[in-house]
């Protein structure tokens, strides 16, 4: 890291206590935070979903891997989803590219750096996932397939990574205490944080990972494939832990990521694709954790995010972490730097409250405009209205657009349709944004022969909204016209 870009260790310490001090910025975040003398750097990445040794997956794993050596990691950590379809082969090109950048587990200056890994749902699951009865029993896939017994569990692991396998694992890196727990594992995890509970304990920070989010943490409490509450009722004895899980694939670029409340918990994002399991937003798949009462017609249909593949860099201080997002297809940050408290406050300045209501809302550009128009296709007829993209405030990013059709008619204004569609770069580099957003309404969702106008809203991730900015009056043909 340029030494340019550093904060002094004082400033990084002393920062911490004046996070109210900031109020109407994004208070939790500061531009390229580092610690010259860290007491620990770890990388973090999730959802990796190796195929073969030859795609751009195994070349951006690599990269990464590459990136965290460079950057002085101590340890990498992998929140689960290795291999894609729950191949040993596939989980062995992972533990190649391992071995390629860290030789003997060790970084070119001769560091250790420790494998913090742990399997997800597809490691041990998707190997059978759409195969009939018959196809399971072939010996080829059986002799391939990470999940089919315990013992191939275990042994895949163990020939794979050259370490024991442990449903449960404690390991110690630098002093500092790291728990993983395999997915599937969770039903031992009360048991062994108990068994563990006075080693783990104190001021001090231990770090945790599963697969998937702990209930009612980051991202909210809606969040796609979080688990049953188990994690956050025993992690809650813990304020000093800091847990880390992905198989949700949300981006790093939604402030949410970071929640702390009995304890602290990250989302780690993917390192294959950023997930669009956002419900009632018309131009994403959906969210079968939240509300789905609502259908989109799909009309809008759906944003490519295989462009942008995340990961994050964790700097330990005394009383704070720093994390350093990372965006590795284009090689750049994804904002500003988080700073974490350390330990966990409920009301601390981390409290998703606190953060929404000090946060700005984004702002369109003076003069710029919203154009409607009818057009068809072979799903029918539609309103499209097309709008440029808006710009940040204080470093709040537009995250989504409300789109709000207007009946304008015997001087009365009512809104009588709504859509919420996601902006098409919400996860991709500051540098790389600036798309126009475009959201449809069906003609027969709106009153035919009506005039209309259609007002959009910027909208950054906590739901703060910004001043609308409007087209013209629209005639609605009928449908049949």
């Amino acid at each position: 890291m340029n030494d340019n870009r550093l904060f002094s260790r004082r400033f990084f310490l002393g920062g911490c206590a004046s996070f109210g001090a900031l109020s109407g910025r994004c208070v939790f975040a500061a531009p390229h935070v580092a610690l010259p003398k860290a007491n620990l750097r770890f990388g973090v990445v999730s959802d990796v979903h190796l195929r073969n040794d030859s795609d751009h997956d195994s070349d951006t794993f690599r990269q990464t891997l590459a990136y965290f050596r460079d950057n002085g990691a101590d340890a990498v950590l992998i929140a689960g989803d290795i291999a894609d379809r729950g191949r040993i082969s596939q989980l062995r090109h992972a533990a190649d590219a391992w071995y390629s950048v860290f030789p003997d587990d060790k970084a070119p200056d001769g560091r250790h750096v420790e494998k913090l890994f742990i399997y997800g749902n597809h490691d041990v699951l998707a190997w059978r996932w759409g195969r009939k009865m018959e196809e399971l029993a072939d010996p080829e896939l059986v002799a391939d397939a990470i999940g089919y017994t315990p013992e191939s569990i275990a042994s895949a692991w163990e020939s794979c990574f050259r370490e024991k396998y442990e449903p449960i694992w404690i390991k110690e890196v630098k002093g500092y205490r790291f728990v993983g727990c395999h997915w599937g594992c969770d039903d031992g995890l009360e048991a062994f944080m108990s068994a563990h509970a006075a080693e783990l304990k104190g001021p001090r920070p231990f770090f945790y990972t599963q697969h998937a989010h702990p209930k009612d943490t980051c991202i909210g409490t809606w969040a796609w494939g979080h688990d049953d509450g188990t994690s956050t009722r025993v992690l809650s004895s813990f304020p000093n832990c800091v847990a880390f899980s992905g198989h949700s694939h949300y981006s790093l670029t939604d402030e949410r990521t970071v929640w702390q409340g009995a304890f602290t918990s990250i989302n780690t994002s993917s390192l294959r694709y950023m997930s669009l399991d956002y419900n009632l937003r018309e131009n994403a798949s959906g969210n079968r954790y939240g509300y789905s009462g609502l259908k989109s017609r799909g009309a809008n249909g759906g944003l490519e995010t295989r462009n942008g593949r995340q990961g994050m860099l964790v700097e330990v201080g005394d009383d704070a972490l720093v994390i350093h997002r990372r965006e590795f297809i284009w090689g750049e940050g994804l904002g500003d730097d988080w700073v974490v408290p350390i330990p966990a406050s409920v009301g601390g300045p981390m409290n998703f409250r606190r953060r929404a209501a000090a946060r700005k809302a984004p702002e369109f550009a003076t003069g710029a405009e919203v154009k409607a128009g009818v057009a068809s296709e072979e799903k029918g007829k539609f309103v499209e209205v097309s709008f440029p993209a808006a710009l940040p405030v204080d470093k709040c990013r537009v995250f989504e657009y409300e789109v709000a059709a207007v009946i304008v008619e015997d001087d009365v204004e009512m809104t009588v349709a709504s859509r919420r569609v996601l902006a098409p770069d919400f996860f991709l580099p500051e540098s790389k944004c600036g798309k126009a957003g475009v959201c449809r309404f069906g003609l027969e969702e709106l009153p035919p022969e009506a005039h209309m106008r259609f007002d959009v809203y910027p909208v950054e991730c906590f739901g703060k909204k910004g001043s609308p900015v409007s087209s013209g009056v629209l005639k609605v043909p009928a449908c049949s016209s």
